[in-house]
């Protein structure tokens, strides 16, 4: 977006804008996700075994939090 667009004020009768949902975000993300990996050979046995890959790198991270945090 330009600084054009971006720096000018809302119209008076504009609302304000919507919260963005993360979940609806992360939701749409891992679909573009699997379909570009899908359409570019991965099979669905390679993709669960790099979605496992990913939920242990997630597990550590929290588990590294949990520990900071006590």
């Amino acid at each position: 977006m330009s600084d054009k667009v971006s720096n000018q004020p809302a119209p008076p009768n504009a609302t304000a804008p919507l919260p963005f949902d993360r979940s609806a975000g992360a939701r749409i993300l891992a679909r573009s996700f699997y379909k570009e990996l899908r359409s570019s050979g991965y099979t669905p046995k390679q993709l669960l075994a790099l979605s496992t890959e990913l939920i242990d790198l997630i597990t550590r991270d929290l588990q590294a939090e949990r520990k900071g945090a006590a």
